[in-house]
């Protein structure tokens, strides 16, 4: 993958750059513009990985359960609504949590509140 003209730039500044001066240097790389290209075109080498898995609730002392667009933590260890898809990309950072019986996914609403979409 190639590496946009800015990095590229501040890697040479910072591999001529006396020590003293390199702190400086690294504070003016903005990696978000490439993570943000990076994320938004997937390519060959971006692989999506699914894992299923059970989120245990320390507050209920039971499992996160996606009943639909309602979400709950009342599942026990096992019940079909408590198992979750994670899917999760090699890059980007992107995860996401899906109930594997209802196929809705874990969201957040903007109060804050668990719903499932």
């Amino acid at each position: 993958v190639p590496l946009p003209r800015a990095l590229l730039c501040s890697w040479s500044v910072l591999l001529s750059a006396h020590p003293c001066q390199m702190f400086a240097a690294e504070e003016n790389v903005d990696f978000r513009i490439h993570v943000e290209n990076q994320t938004r075109a997937r390519d060959d080498v971006s692989r999506k990985q699914l894992r299923l898995y059970q989120l245990y609730s320390r507050t209920s002392g039971k499992h996160i359960q996606v009943l639909g667009r309602r979400i709950s933590a009342k599942g026990e260890d096992g019940d079909k609504y408590a198992q979750l898809l994670v899917e999760t990309d090699t890059f980007g950072s992107q995860v996401r949590i899906k109930g594997k019986e209802t196929d809705f996914y874990l969201c957040m609403n903007r109060k804050g509140k668990l719903v499932g979409k």
